[in-house]
């Protein structure tokens, strides 16, 4: 857990808090494991850049991991 981005917040620490923000949403919400309580490194590795992340087909990604 961490606190939200303050306004006198960096780009770099907004940056950061987005990309947790999104991995819990795609861990917890909605790309689950049988755990439930992990991430699989493959949906890190695609907010590396975090820019191009937009052009991704997310909702083909969850519609095949829940089937």
């Amino acid at each position: 857990t961490f606190p939200e981005p303050g306004n006198d917040s960096t780009e770099v620490e907004r940056i950061r808090y987005a990309r947790a923000y999104i991995l819990e949403l795609i861990g917890g919400y909605l790309m689950l494991d049988l755990s439930r309580n992990l991430v699989h490194l493959r949906w890190l590795l695609k907010l590396i850049d975090f820019k191009a992340a937009d052009e991704f087909s997310w909702g083909s990604a969850v519609l095949a991991t829940l089937y």
